[in-house]
């Protein structure tokens, strides 16, 4: 190298390293913003803060993982510069123990190499996994309390697609932390030593690679539009494939295996067309990218022995070259090709932020302990704008009471029985807690805590019938038997398999519905209520079991509130001390047994219907 033109050539260097830095980082910029509106900008940033603090917590695993990347890319040149010295010095000098010396130096670094690599490995492992615990963990806690008609508006394979999108944002940042520091630690140093053997082949591949990283870069949009459609794609197939095993029972009944199959072999061949056309895209772009790579090693390999030949350059010189030039290619297309696992990781942090970033469910700011009574007054409510399923809902229960709600399906009962959860917020009207407390101001986590509910759809977790009463409290199997001894359902326990041990499976799949709704009612008590709340309960009840559930309820009125919502209305006279009639969204028509069956209304007619004669009704009466 030509002493005087050093400061030139790092002149160079250093200027065309710059430009390199700023293409890549319009890259990424370009990748992440791509509106300029000042709304779009604060949400950016929002998004932006909550992914630095995800990772936070691992800024000095990922400095020494960048230092270790640093030693790493200068000892990788060890190789090219003993081969030099090998040719060129070494074996024309004969001397064996300078040979011998210098192949324990190299076996030396190359060991210590590997070492600095599985350090390094170890590192970004563990990073890997306290990123990914801390993302799903933020993930789901924020889906977890985010409002109920959220989970009624979206479809299951969507949420689970949310949570594979977790894993392409760590693989992004196992690439930008891993691959590009690397590949860019490579290119500099591999300069370097381009210039340090000849400073025109230096400045030849300092020219040329940024016309390669662009060459590579003009493959990025074609295939971050395919990764789209993949994944796309992907979201759609994956929630086509739960929702048709969900629900098999009625494919089968209907016979529609056929159909469900044809749908899915096309939704899937769609799937499959789409990474097909990202492969054609990555096979082209591996043709230029080898054409390219070729025709560089050729053009360097013919001028450095045209150097040889004049004498400028040694043959050991030349092999060293060679090996470098052949480095820097893989890590320039690398760094070109950045961009993709960096624009999937966006689009699906976009896609998971969109949920976490929601409002959650309004947890209210007023403490209650107790209860006392809860008045429904003049309450509204619709899924749209222009059909009320509730209208102008008149409801008081108070402490130690039963109230019943009947009506037609279909007529609003079980939607009140949501807005009573808290689950859904009533347009108009007013819903009062012990005379004082609009409902909407109580605590939410307080309010669950005093009421239970038993639902239509019983929910069972795949787990024992003790896991299915306790839901991860704390609690011994003792505490638990005698709970059940205390509540009589000790026989209902002991006719399972296993008793407590007996494994549900999903769903519930080993029970039978009424065994279903009575787990329910064993696990809702369990949790000592002040407020029980019944949709639809005891309807797929046997005879035997229904009317021990009516006793045991008729001894917990002492206790405990209950609301009834049901449309089986037979054993309600003995247990309801009101019963509202719901018709139409209202409940103008309300009252005990006796004086609801002195007028035409849902629930006479049931009774009528049944004694057939009014000389019955008046017995029943």
């Amino acid at each position: 190298m030509q002493l005087n033109k050093e400061n030139i050539i790092y002149f160079l260097i250093l200027a065309i390293l710059i430009l390199a830095f700023g293409i890549l980082y319009q890259v990424i910029q370009s990748l992440t913003i791509d509106e300029d509106s000042e709304t779009f900008q604060k949400r950016h940033e929002v998004r932006k803060k909550w992914f630095l603090n995800i990772i936070q917590p691992d800024y000095k695993t990922i400095s020494y993982s960048i230092l270790l990347g640093i030693c790493i890319a200068v000892l990788g040149m060890s190789i090219a510069v003993f081969s030099q010295q090998l040719i060129d010095v070494i074996l024309p000098s004969k001397d064996t123990e300078m040979l011998v010396f210098s192949i324990g130096i190299v076996t030396f670094l190359l060991l210590i190499k590997v070492y600095f690599t599985t350090i390094r490995n170890q590192f970004l492992i563990s990073q890997s996994k306290n990123v990914n615990n801390r993302i799903i963990d933020r993930f789901y806690s924020s889906l977890l309390s985010l409002p109920k008609p959220f989970f009624d508006t979206r479809k299951i394979g969507e949420l689970v697609a949310r949570f594979n999108d977790t894993q392409r944002i760590q693989n992004v940042i196992k690439v930008v932390i891993g691959n590009v520091v690397i590949h860019t630690l490579i290119t500099i140093v591999s300069l370097g030593f381009l210039f340090y053997y000849s400073w025109q082949i230096g400045l030849i591949a300092a020219i040329i690679l940024p016309f390669y990283f662009l060459l590579m870069y003009g493959f990025n949009t074609k295939i971050i539009k395919a990764q789209k459609e993949i994944m796309r794609s992907c979201t759609d197939n994956e929630s086509n494939y739960i929702s048709s095993l969900q629900n098999i029972s009625i494919i089968k009944n209907t016979n529609r295996q056929s159909v469900f199959q044809k749908l899915n072999q096309r939704m899937y061949g769609d799937f499959q067309d789409k990474v097909f056309q990202l492969g054609k895209i990555n096979v082209r772009l591996s043709l230029f990218s080898s054409v390219f790579g070729v025709l560089f090693l050729m053009g360097v390999l013919v001028y450095t022995s045209f150097q040889v030949y004049s004498g400028v350059m040694r043959i050991g010189e030349l092999t060293a070259v060679l090996c470098i030039a052949g480095s820097l290619l893989p890590s320039v297309a690398s760094l070109a090709l950045v961009a993709i696992p960096i624009n999937e990781a966006k689009v699906a942090f976009d896609r998971m932020y969109e949920f976490t970033a929601l409002a959650e469910e309004d947890s209210g700011k007023t403490p209650i302990q107790t209860f006392t009574s809860l008045e429904i007054k003049n309450v509204s409510f619709g899924f749209s704008a222009k059909k009320h399923v509730l209208n102008n809902i008149n409801i008081k229960v108070s402490k130690k009471q039963c109230i019943a709600i009947v009506g037609e399906s279909g007529c609003g009962k079980s939607t009140l029985g949501q807005i009573i959860q808290k689950f859904y917020s009533h347009e108009s009207g007013d819903i009062i807690v012990n005379n004082e407390i609009p409902l909407q101001q109580v605590l939410t986590k307080d309010w669950r805590n005093i009421i239970g509910v038993i639902p239509q759809e019983v929910p069972i977790f795949p787990n024992t019938v003790f896991d299915n009463i306790v839901l991860g409290e704390e609690d011994t199997l003792q505490h638990v038997d005698a709970f059940i001894t205390e509540y009589g359902f000790d026989d209902f326990i002991q006719r399972l398999p296993k008793g407590y041990a007996t494994l549900l499976g999903k769903g519930g799949i080993k029970l039978s519905n009424g065994q279903k709704q009575v787990l329910a009612l064993i696990r809702v008590l369990y949790k000592k209520p002040q407020l029980l709340i019944l949709d639809e309960f005891t309807a797929t009840m046997d005879r035997k079991t229904e009317l021990f559930v009516f006793e045991l309820l008729a001894q917990l009125k002492s206790k405990i509130t209950i609301i009834f919502i049901s449309h089986h209305l037979h054993h309600l006279k003995q247990i309801a001390d009101e019963i509202y009639v719901m018709q139409e969204g209202e409940t103008n028509i309300h009252g005990n047994h006796k004086t609801l069956l002195k007028t035409p209304n849902f629930y006479s007619d049931f009774w009528e219907k049944i004694v057939k004669t009014p000389e019955a009704i008046n017995y029943i009466s």
